[in-house]
């Protein structure tokens, strides 16, 4: 189903740069994962399945590039972190989207789960195929993974919220418009 044979072998590199220099490759793996949310996915562009990827893979990388002491790092894992524009931006308009769309949060979650898979099951192949790391970083890659973790559920926390309140949004007008009716 994905397209894990498609990435060509090139030396290792930090995950960071991995995601920057594979977000073509990502982006198609997310497509290709979203045209399984079927029946819904079946009338939605190319474009509509893409949408907001590009630029959560962006936020995700920028996330994992700044600087964390360990009481940020704790407050992150507990739900806490500071809301950064870049990934409550595309995170947030892609959950409200997805409602619109008519996804539901199953699918909503399956989507972030596939591309936190992607990216890791790519990295890993490119690291398998035995190229030497670029030595770009000085942090472990349980470390690299342990930041792209934060920064996705971070995303995909945002998302759900944004997906919740869209919800919330659409059963009040629902309501106020039956109750005006029933008046």
């Amino acid at each position: 189903m994905f397209l894990y044979e498609t990435l060509p072998d090139a030396p290792t590199m930090n995950l960071r740069a991995f995601i920057r220099n594979n977000m073509d490759a990502i982006v198609d793996e997310w497509e290709v994962f979203a045209k399984t949310l079927l029946p819904v996915a079946d009338t939605m562009s190319s474009l509509a399945l893409r949408d907001h990827c590009r630029e959560i893979l962006q936020a995700t990388v920028a996330d994992m590039q700044t600087r964390e002491t360990e009481s940020e790092r704790a407050a992150k894992a507990q739900g806490h972190a500071p809301q950064d524009a870049g990934v409550d931006t595309a995170a947030t308009a892609h959950g409200a989207l997805r409602h619109l769309s008519g996804f539901d949060l199953v699918q909503l979650v399956a989507e972030f789960r596939a591309l936190r898979a992607s990216v890791l099951a790519l990295w890993s192949r490119q690291k398998s195929a035995g190229g030497a790391a670029d030595g770009t970083t000085g942090d472990s890659e349980i470390e690299q993974i342990m930041r792209f973790n934060e920064a996705i559920d971070q995303a995909l926390a945002a998302s759900i919220d944004s997906y919740s309140m869209a919800v919330t949004t659409s059963r009040d007008m629902f309501l106020a418009v039956l109750g005006h009716d029933l008046r």
